[in-house]
């Protein structure tokens, strides 16, 4: 989620002026009628202990949903060690294999609330980090074994306390899990072959998950898009697309990928939006299963509100018009980041922020 983007804010800048005037492409993603959502993920996302106790205030915020932390320790969490080596998702690509009974306490936390607004929450996953994933090699088996019995047991977890779908966060935190050339170096295999490991690996992913949720919504922070806008082959993402062809060739039909498009982080006018949507329509040529493409992806947006540690990039006004412009052009999702502002509780963030946000989110819902 850090800002690695300027060079795509470039293109899609220098995109959007040129696509503007371009006759209109053919829409391939259909508008399905339903409302559209607004979701939370940041670092002031709550954590299950706080949704347990607090989400009646929790739904007094202009969101749909929200993501939410989910400690692998919870004793350990309430004693204040909260960092990222006690938060599932930064552990699911890790050495430890899970099981459902270590997480009881949280499966009831996430029963506790009786949601009425919050709809669409999500639990993330964080692919690609140093203090988990290091290490991991995509021809071996044994280690898949565990991470796909991890991502069984996460969404065994959603499916059974009512959790909409999971937050996949690809960024390479340290360790460039879908980059080729950095993964030649433990094994040196043919740029096909591991087109062809990342493939299946997607494909094992995804069945591990749809066991328990075969309705999943999967809301990527980034997806296709990002390798597209970096330039095939040289982006060190190239094999994030095969792995997610095996993911979209094996959800059933009901489940759907959402391309968050972190690079919208910064966007302000809905010309960059449309820019943004046609990219997600094109990305489909570097997809080897273009018909689940065509099916299965839906365009999503992220905003960051603090843009680059910039309270002053987006004034509330500017902001409501933002978020307003990414609803509308969005198939149905759009994510808040912040790193600074709060919402579980409301901290550093004007009242007129918040203000905007429930403007924009109720003029989708007229």
């Amino acid at each position: 989620m850090r800002a690695k983007y300027a060079l795509g804010f470039v293109v899609l800048a220098v995109l959007g002026l040129y696509q503007c005037a371009q006759p209109p492409t053919t829409v391939i993603f259909a508008q399905e009628g339903k409302a559209k959502k607004l979701i939370y993920f940041g670092w002031g996302s709550p954590d299950t202990l706080y949704v347990r106790d607090h989400w009646q205030q929790m739904e007094e915020m202009p969101f749909d949903g929200v993501g939410i932390v989910v400690p692998v320790d919870r004793r350990a969490w309430q004693q204040g060690k909260r960092g990222t080596h006690n938060q599932l998702a930064w552990q699911i690509m890790g050495k430890r294999a899970f099981r459902v009974e270590d997480f009881r306490e949280v499966i009831a936390d996430l029963k506790a609330p009786k949601w009425r607004k919050f709809t669409d929450n999500f639990l993330p996953v964080i692919l690609s980090a140093e203090q988990s994933t290091a290490g991991l090699n995509w021809f071996d088996d044994g280690r898949w074994r565990i991470v796909t019995n991890n991502f069984e047991i996460l969404a065994r977890i959603a499916a059974e306390t009512g959790v909409k779908g999971l937050i996949f966060d690809p960024e390479h935190y340290n360790y460039r899990l879908f980059d080729y050339h950095t993964q030649r170096k433990q094994l040196d295999r043919p740029m096909a072959a591991y087109q062809e490991i990342a493939r299946q690996r997607g494909r094992e992913v995804a069945r591990a998950i749809t066991g328990s949720l075969p309705k999943v919504v999967i809301l990527s922070l980034l997806s296709y898009t990002y390798p597209l806008i970096h330039t095939l082959p040289k982006t060190p993402y190239i094999l994030l697309p095969a792995f997610y062809d095996g993911l979209l060739e094996t959800l059933p039909s009901g489940a759907t990928l959402v391309d968050g498009f972190e690079p919208a982080y910064a966007f302000k006018e809905p010309r960059q939006f449309a820019a943004g949507y046609r990219q997600i329509q094109e990305a489909v040529k570097i997809s080897e299963v273009p018909e689940h493409y065509r099916t299965k992806v839906k365009a999503g947006f992220g905003l960051w509100i603090d843009y680059q540690n910039n309270p002053q990039h987006f004034t509330p006004e500017n902001f409501r018009q933002a978020v307003s412009a990414a609803l509308e052009r969005s198939d149905g999702y759009v994510w808040i980041y912040s790193q600074g502002p709060r919402f579980f509780p409301p901290s550093a963030i004007a009242p007129s922020y918040i203000k905007a946000l429930s403007s924009a989110q109720e003029v989708t819902k007229r």
